[in-house]
Order: structure tokens, then sequence, then C-alpha cells
């Protein structure tokens, strides 16, 4: 009867520490009802949130799950370790988690808090920043973006845009780190995404550079994006 009561009191305590975990909630972003829904199932979410992985070792992590009866199929494979390694992986480690999501605020009047854009006058983040980050010099592109802002025509998914977008040349490097891995693992981006590796402070250091909007525009143009 002693020994019952020790387990039963064990799990009670296991089961409080998770759903403290879920009461402070994960952060925002593509992938986390997956991980509060399969994860939580076999252990605490504190397991996740105590860590810090790279992008691989998150993938075999979540491979071992996996083969242990975790209920995920490639495509939820892909977009749990993409949210892993952007919120709990190494380089996350340089900004809170949901920086990214804070940052986003300054975007989502133009780009709309789901990334869709509004057609003819902003252009949709959701599916079009996979297609730049596939493009040959896409990644180092992004930042530029954001730093430099952007004035120039351009098409996204047959629609026409001519709205220029200002520069946020003051953020922090690991202000613009995080939002553009906040974009990068939203609104299903994650899952369009091959081998992302998320953006450091140290990257976007190295590749800050003073363009004015056309001149970003002019790095647009190299990309060859259909």
């Amino acid at each position: 009867m002693g020994f019952s009561w020790v387990k039963w009191l064990a799990a009670a305590v296991a089961l409080l520490l998770a759903w403290g975990v879920l009461a402070q909630g994960l952060p925002e972003g593509e992938g986390k009802a997956l991980v509060e829904q399969r994860c939580s199932i076999c252990h605490g979410l504190e397991v996740i949130t105590g860590n810090r992985l790279s992008a691989a070792e998150w993938d075999a992590v979540v491979g071992s799950m996996i083969g242990n009866g975790a209920q995920l199929n490639d495509a939820e494979r892909k977009v749990v370790v993409a949210y892993l390694a952007a919120h709990f992986g190494k380089e996350a480690a340089q900004a809170p988690a949901d920086e990214g999501a804070k940052v986003y605020a300054m975007c989502q009047g133009c780009h709309q808090a789901n990334g869709a854009g509004v057609p003819g006058a902003f252009p949709p983040l959701a599916k079009h920043v996979p297609a730049i980050l596939a493009a040959p010099g896409g990644r180092d592109y992004l930042p530029l973006v954001v730093l430099g802002g952007l004035q120039g025509p351009i098409v996204v998914e047959g629609v026409a845009y001519n709205t220029p977008m200002p520069a946020f040349a003051s953020l922090s490097d690991a202000q613009v780190a995080a939002v553009l891995n906040y974009v990068a693992s939203s609104w299903g981006n994650a899952a369009l995404l091959k081998d992302f590796k998320p953006y450091t402070a140290e990257e976007i250091r190295a590749l800050r550079q003073p363009l004015t909007p056309q001149q970003v525009y002019a790095q647009r143009a190299k990309l060859g994006l259909k």
C-alpha cells in the first residue's frame, strides 16, 4: 500500500510539473499545438523547455520518440523539429523564445498576423518566405530586407505589389534573427523548408550592410524569383 502511495505521489508531482509548463505556455509558432498534443502524452514539457539542442539533435530526439510509439507522420515531424530548433535550439538561447513574435508585431500591420498580407498592397510572407530561402542567395537576402527595406515592383504568386517597405535598421542582430526565425517557422512555412538552420545574431551581424531600399530591390532581382 505504501509503495502505491509513493507511485501516486510521484505521478501527481509529474503531472503538476507538466501542467505548470503548459500553464506558462510554449512560444507561439507553427508546431506549438503538435508539441503540446503529442509530446505531453509521454512526458512533461519541461523536458523540452529545459534543453537547447541543434536541429539535427532535435530530429534525432523526435525520431527516437517515434521509434517508441509517438504518432507523427513525416510532415508533422518536420514541423515539430523546426519549431523545437527555432525556440529551443542552441542558437535560440541568444534571444528570448518569444522575441520573434514580439518583433513581428511591428510587421503584422502590413503583412497581417497570419502572414497572408493584403493582395495588391502588402505581399504575403506565408509560402513566399520559403520560396525566397530556397532561391540561391535567398538566405543572405532576407536580412537585408528587414534592415534596409525594399522599394520596387515585385510579383508574388501572380499578384503585383509596389508599396515601399520601410527599413528596420535599428533592430539588434538578435532581434532580426528572431523575427526571421519566427516567420520561417509560422503559417505553414516550416513544412515547406528543407534543412532550414535558424538564423543567429552572428550571421545577421556579418550580413548587415547600409543599403537603401532600392539597393535591396536590386539584390532581390538577382534571386531569379518567379
